[in-house]
């Protein structure tokens, strides 16, 4: 279908384009009865403004990219979903992009807002060290970029996060109080964060006079939560189970694994909570109809989104003066929801 433009709207009329485009964008130099006029004329033949030849035109774009590793996880799916609400009450547009967790699908998609004339980014980039070149130039030279969950990019800008080696301490620190030393914890490989994790994780088993087992720290690579691992996680779960120390509590490090690990266990007939304690990191919406119902460390979803749009949009009022902020990582904390799937007390 043929795109209707300016000049024939402006035709039908008996109005210049210009007069047009001003009342579209509601200027004071266009009286309230030429606007309603135009407005109603565009509405009936469902006229849709031709963004990128206005944001050629203008230098603007009015969009924002939010760029994730995938967008079927639930957490960065409810992320997108909260930047979109609060961008709803605003002038910008926004454009969701993925990289699948992949260093060159990453730098397409920075390549792509470049393309696009992006005025800010939010991501949650691949690794610490990923399109690091790509984001200095993008910052020096295009628009402002923050920094959300995968906090520890090298990057120099505004971050918003959690403590993982904090929230992880808390998780396997509760399981020790429930009675639990023979702990797994259960990692994506090769993702920003996981050493901080496994801090965690040490201290905590550390301060309970513990030792340390490094075959109960089990390592998963996947690059999209449909990948199929089920096999793979499986075999290392009945390994640990075969062994002389066989578990007695899990700690999952990501909703996809938290969800699959819940799974398999079922299937290898492993009770829980009475023989294994489970935690998982988990956004889903699905914890509590699962069985049984999965304890999760819940991750502070709007509040990211909002802290991540305050300060983007403080970016873009100042982005001619790029000696203006002292950048800053913001720590936001988690709660662990409990369920049926440790030996707490669900309350």
């Amino acid at each position: 279908m043929k795109r209707v433009t300016l000049k024939e709207i402006g035709k039908q009329l008996n109005l210049s384009p210009g007069t047009i485009s001003k009342a579209l964008n509601d200027s004071h130099e266009i009286s309230t009865e030429t606007k309603k006029m135009i407005l109603a004329y565009t509405q009936k033949i469902n006229y849709i403004p031709n963004f990128s030849a206005k944001s050629l035109k203008t230098g603007r774009s009015n969009t924002l990219a939010i760029i994730v590793p995938f967008i079927s996880s639930s957490f960065f799916f409810d992320f997108y979903e909260e930047i979109s609400l609060i961008l709803a009450q605003t002038n910008y547009k926004l454009i969701l992009l993925q990289t699948f967790n992949d260093e060159k699908k990453e730098k397409e998609a920075l390549e792509l807002c470049i393309q696009s004339n992006i005025e800010g980014i939010i991501i949650s980039p691949v690794k610490n060290d990923s399109s690091l070149p790509l984001l200095m130039y993008i910052m020096d030279q295009i628009c402002p970029i923050i920094i959300f969950d995968r906090i520890n990019h090298q990057l120099n800008t505004f971050k918003i996060g959690i403590q993982n080696n904090k929230v992880i301490y808390q998780a396997t620190e509760e399981m020790i109080k429930n009675g639990r030393d023979h702990i797994v914890l259960l990692l994506c490989k090769d993702i920003g964060g996981n050493a901080n994790r496994i801090k965690g994780y040490k201290d905590a088993l550390f301060n309970a006079s513990i030792p340390f087992n490094a075959t109960n720290i089990v390592e998963i690579s996947y690059a999209s939560p449909k990948d199929d691992i089920d096999a793979e996680l499986e075999k290392k779960i009945s390994l640990l189970l075969a062994s002389e120390q066989a578990p007695n509590a899990l700690l999952s490090s990501t909703d996809t694994l938290s969800l699959k690990v819940l799974h398999i266990l079922n299937k290898l007939k492993v009770k829980i909570p009475d023989d294994m304690n489970l935690i998982g990191f988990s956004n889903t919406p699905f914890a509590n109809s699962l069985n049984p119902s999965l304890t999760t460390i819940a991750q502070p979803t709007r509040l990211m989104a909002e802290k991540s749009v305050e300060l983007l949009l403080q970016m873009l009022k100042k982005k001619n003066r790029k000696n203006y902020f002292e950048f800053e990582t913001y720590f936001l904390d988690c709660e662990i929801v409990h369920r049926h799937s440790t030996s707490a007390v669900v309350k």
